[in-house]
C-alpha cells in the first residue's frame, strides 16, 4: 500500500467511523439506504497529510449513478479552532475509503486526537 497505509486484519467499523459513513450516505439519495453492517476496515494509516481508512464492502449499490467517485464529506470545527474533514469515496459501486484530514493551525504537527468538542458539524454531498 502507499505511504504509511498498512493492511490490517479486517475489523468492523468503529462507532465513530460508522456514524461518519452513515451521515455522509444520507447526503445522497441513491446511497441513503446502504447497509454498512458488513463493511470492514482492511487497511489504515497516514497518507497525504491525513489518515486513510480503506474499506471492504461486500454489497454493490446498483443505484449508484457512476461506478466510482466521492460520495460526500463532513466538516467538523472544534472548540480549539481545529478542523476535521472526513471524505467518503466509492469504487466499483462499493464503499471504498474514509479519508480524514485534521488541521490544527496552532499546532500544525499535531495528529487527530482521540476526542474533541465540536462547535459545528456539517455534511455535504460531493
Amino acid at each position: 500500500m502507499k505511504n504509511g497505509i498498512r493492511e490490517i486484519e479486517p475489523r468492523p467499523l468503529t462507532l465513530r467511523e460508522a456514524a461518519w459513513v452513515r451521515e455522509i450516505l444520507q447526503t445522497r439519495d441513491e446511497w441513503k439506504h446502504t447497509d454498512i453492517s458488513r463493511t470492514q476496515v482492511i487497511a489504515e494509516g497516514p497518507c497525504d497529510e491525513g489518515l486513510s481508512i480503506v474499506l471492504s464492502d461486500p454489497e454493490q449499490n446498483p443505484k449508484a449513478a457512476s461506478s466510482a467517485g466521492y460520495l460526500g464529506r463532513l466538516v467538523i470545527c472544534t472548540d480549539d479552532d481545529s478542523l476535521i474533514e472526513v471524505r467518503l469515496t466509492f469504487s466499483d459501486r462499493r464503499l471504498n475509503e474514509l479519508f480524514v484530514l485534521f488541521v490544527d493551525p496552532k499546532h500544525p504537527k499535531r495528529s487527530l486526537p482521540e476526542s474533541w468538542t465540536e462547535v459545528s458539524h456539517e455534511a455535504y454531498k460531493l
